[in-house]
């Protein structure tokens, strides 16, 4: 007797595909933004790599908010009232190193420009001012949660294969703002910026 087939009524729709990613970034001068750009070409040369992040989408994370599925107003809402309540300096931030992180196996690891071993404190102290404003939003929370270990860096280029950690010639900027930028999943051009606050 053959098995019977579940009808579409039975079948449980697929969740929808995340395709929306919000985060907040330092974005490098017209200087630093070329500087890492060749030397994102030097290292694809040298070592073989591929998939050079483009030029006008380097960016120095800060923050992520997640992927989602569609673009939310509430979560932009509460992204940007977050933002606007942060107090920090501006400052200089370098980078001085090359590595490369890791991945899941078979996916494309991301070479990144990393910041001197030393302590950051003013990119740790803008960090944590947001992650703090953006918890203190979210109601009938018991206690604000720690906020997880960054690793100040920049996305040069993604590759399966590895880059040994070395030592670069420094490339920095003084940052005097950060942004809320929108990618979309498959996206080419430049990200969508949704917002940008001065730092004092």
């Amino acid at each position: 007797m053959p098995s019977q087939q579940p009808s579409p009524a039975d079948v449980a729709p697929a969740a929808p595909a995340l395709q929306h990613h919000l985060f907040f970034a330092l974005l490098p001068d017209t200087v630093a933004q070329l500087a890492a750009s060749d030397l994102a070409q030097s290292l694809i040369a040298r070592h073989d790599l591929q998939a050079q992040v483009r030029t006008p989408r380097l960016h120095a994370t800060l923050l992520s908010l997640g992927w989602e599925a569609q673009l939310s107003e509430r979560h932009l809402a509460w992204a940007r009232a977050a933002a606007a309540r942060v107090r920090a300096s501006s400052f200089d931030l370098r980078f001085d190193h090359v590595l490369s992180f890791p991945r899941a196996p078979h996916a494309k690891r991301p070479c990144v420009l990393c910041a001197p071993a030393e302590p950051q404190a003013c990119f740790r102290h803008l960090y944590e001012a947001l992650h703090a404003a953006l918890w203190s939003q979210v109601p009938d929370l018991q206690g604000l949660p720690p906020a997880p270990h960054v690793t100040p860096h920049m996305t040069l280029c993604y590759s399966r294969r590895a880059v040994p950690e070395q030592v670069v010639a420094p490339l920095g900027w003084t940052v005097n703002r950060f942004v809320l930028l929108h990618n979309r999943r498959g996206s080419s051009g430049p990200y969508e910026l949704l917002g940008e606050w001065p730092l004092d």
